[in-house]
This record gives C-alpha cells, sequence and structure tokens, in this order.
C-alpha cells in the first residue's frame, strides 16, 4: 500500500526518501486526518505541516533574538517508532487499546513512519505531545523564552545573550527530552549564533529583524534569473527552457516574497522572457 513517490536530494548529499499510499488506504488516511488530527490545536510552537503555517512563522518567532541554538532531530520519521505512535492514539485521543492498534497499524509502514503519507505529518507534530511543553516552559525557566518545532527543526533562542554554560545546558536538555522517545539529535547540525557577530540564520532565512532572504541567496536567484533571459534572448533551446521557467519563476516569487522592490523587478525579467518565449517558438531553439 505504501510506496516511493519520489526522492530529494538533501543539503549534504544524500537522498530524502518520500512515501506515498495507494487506495483503498490512502481514502482511509485522508479520512483519518479528517475526522482527527486536523482537528488538533496545535501548539504556536509548531510550524510544520499545520494548515495556515509555514516555515516563516517559526522564523519570526525568533525575530531580534540575541542567542539562537538551532537542533535537529536525526532521521526524525524512520525514529518515529510503532510505540510512539500507539501512544498518540491511546492516549493523547484516548482510544481503546484495539483501536489505536489498528490505527498504528495503518499510519505507519515497517514499524515507524513514513516522510509523505498522508498521516504522518501530524503525527511527526503530535510525537512529542506529552514531553514538549515542559520542556518549553523548562527552557522558558532559564531565559530560553522562544522554541520553535518546523517538523524535526528545533530553534530555540532568547532577547539575552547566553553564556556558553548555559548553552551546553539547553543542549544537555534537549536531547535527554528527545532520548525519552528513542530520537536523537543530530551532532552535525547542531549550531549556536549570537546577534552582532553573524546573520541569525533560522530554516534558511535571516531573522535578525524581520524573516528575509540571506544575501547570497538573493544573489544566487539574480543569477538565476540572469542566466535564464539571456538563454532566451540567444535564442536556447525553448523546450528546455519552457521546463525551467516554472522553477525561474518560483524563485523570482520566493524573493519577491521576502524583498518586494527587488522580487517585483526579478518577477518583470521572468515574465518578459517568458513572453519571448512564447512569441517567437520557431526561432528559439533555431538560430
Amino acid at each position: 500500500m505504501y510506496f516511493v513517490a519520489k526522492t530529494v536530494p538533501k543539503d549534504d548529499g544524500t537522498q530524502r526518501i518520500l512515501y506515498d499510499t495507494r487506495k483503498p488506504l490512502k481514502t482511509v488516511l485522508h479520512r483519518i486526518n479528517e475526522h482527527f488530527l486536523r482537528r488538533v490545536i496545535y501548539p504556536d510552537y509548531l510550524t510544520g505541516g499545520v494548515p495556515g503555517k509555514d516555515y516563516t512563522d517559526s522564523v519570526k518567532i525568533h525575530v531580534h533574538a540575541e542567542s539562537v541554538i538551532k537542533e535537529d532531530i536525526s532521521k526524525f520519521y524512520p525514529s518515529v517508532s510503532f510505540d510512539v505512535v500507539y501512544d498518540i492514539w491511546s492516549s493523547f485521543f484516548s482510544f481503546s487499546n484495539e483501536v489505536a492498534e489498528l490505527l498504528t497499524m495503518l499510519t505507519t509502514r515497517d514499524g515507524h513512519l513514513e516522510q509523505g503519507a498522508p498521516t504522518s505529518g501530524y503525527l511527526a507534530n503530535l510525537a512529542l505531545w506529552d514531553i514538549e511543553a515542559p520542556l518549553v516552559a523548562k527552557l522558558a525557566s532559564i531565559g530560553v523564552t522562544r522554541y520553535s518545532r518546523h517538523v524535526d527543526d528545533i530553534t530555540l533562542s532568547s532577547p539575552d545573550h547566553l553564556s556558553a554554560s548555559r548553552v551546553d545546558w539547553v543542549v544537555r536538555t534537549v536531547a535527554t527530552a528527545l532520548a525519552s522517545k528513542s530520537l536523537l539529535v543530530h551532532p552535525g547540525k547542531h549550531e549556536v549564533m549570537h546577534a552582532g557577530r553573524r546573520a541569525i540564520e533560522v530554516l534558511k532565512l535571516v531573522g535578525n529583524t524581520k524573516p528575509s532572504l540571506p544575501s547570497k541567496e538573493r544573489s544566487r536567484v539574480r543569477a538565476l534569473v540572469h542566466t535564464f533571459c539571456r538563454r532566451v534572448e540567444a535564442g536556447d533551446s525553448g523546450e528546455e527552457l519552457e521546463r525551467l521557467l516554472p522553477r525561474v519563476r518560483g524563485q523570482a516569487y520566493k524573493v519577491k516574497r521576502f524583498h518586494q522592490r527587488i522580487g517585483e523587478q526579478l518577477v518583470l525579467q521572468v515574465d518578459q522572457a517568458a513572453k519571448l518565449l512564447r512569441d517567437s517558438p520557431s526561432d528559439v531553439g533555431s538560430r
């Protein structure tokens, strides 16, 4: 019933495998979402896969922070086990043991969550349902007053500078909480940032004063748009350029979302190139 829908390259060079489901299981899982998982009122600190939210909401939580700590849950979806999902259905939703076991069997594969399945995003948000709020309160008690989790990316911040010893305590506290669910912190993705020393980046956005794209990312998109437009003007393969157009346009709109003036210029350039591509089908690719 589960099958590999696609693979997506990750920043570390490995591949992220995304699954989907076939009918009738897919229909059942969508009904589980409709009747149970979408009706949950998720805490504000959860921003991934929550209706009406996206990664920018996570960044907004940490605007004007003096110190930021970023952690990543290693192999998150495969590490959310059958037992953790069963506990969600039996303890969070208070279903009987029989119903909870059936729901767990429907929403897991080979004893764990699979990323991409209809119910997996919601269940991933609920995986820490009984430990996350106490963790947030514990961190707030020592000055780490802002917390967000975007799927497997945990960000913590303070309006005050955190000493090295305080950072170490926070890191150990988070790791201990995750370990209670048999989850591990990815050692290679731990990062500490202090305002004034460098730009505060959360989920690949700069969050010092408001969510924005790093200057390197803006430059990359400008170069992408420039190259695309030059290729259209030079009469490169129309078929290839048509395939590239949605991606280039999407990148231009991404810049516009955070930097309106610059983004509008990029969108205009892409639109003009797209018009040239449409109006000169016989010329493009034949010069």
